[in-house]
């Protein structure tokens, strides 16, 4: 039996556009079917699956419930694996090598307002991300659209991790 994507786990359709309501609703449906409490008096082998069924299902709620993993999971489903080595652009690049410099800048200068500016900057640009990856999977269908996308996206979570890091 060949096992269910993580979208048909959870009933949800395939598409980036979540409904985390809907998500965390049918993640603890799922979860309390297979509460330990319900396989007391089960085969050694029954409970096992319960267990491993659940970590499957937490699994697959916090590859879904997250824009960065959840985007990296449907480009995988498609075909694109985001972390195979490729050059990314030259002009997003130079605007990472930018951030990567005003970050530098105000840590030395331990520039709060300089951060926080970063931050919002940064952030505003994830946003955009989001949006124009909703648009490529789930209007436009455009698979490598959505993996250069993903590819953005990542960058540019991980520069906002830094970022928030030093507040």
């Amino acid at each position: 039996m060949a096992q269910k994507d993580f979208f048909a786990l959870l009933n949800q359709p395939q598409r980036f556009a979540v409904d985390l309501s809907s998500l965390e609703t049918a993640k603890n449906a799922l979860l309390a079917r297979l509460h330990p409490d319900r396989f007391v008096n089960a085969s050694a082998l029954e409970k096992r699956l319960a267990e491993q069924m659940s970590v499957r299902v937490n699994d697959a709620y916090q590859t879904l419930a997250d824009d960065l993993s959840r985007a990296r999971y449907l480009c995988l489903l498609r075909g694109k694996d985001v972390n195979e080595h490729k050059p990314m652009p030259a002009a997003f690049l130079m605007e990472q090598m930018r951030w990567h410099e005003k970050l530098e800048a105000a840590e030395q200068g331990r520039d709060r307002a300089a951060l926080d500016a970063l931050a919002a900057q940064v952030s505003a640009e994830q946003q955009a991300i989001i949006r124009a990856l909703e648009e490529a999977f789930d209007v436009n269908n455009d698979t490598e659209a959505a993996y250069e996308l993903t590819r953005k996206l990542l960058f540019v979570t991980k520069l906002l991790s830094q970022i928030q890091s030093e507040e």
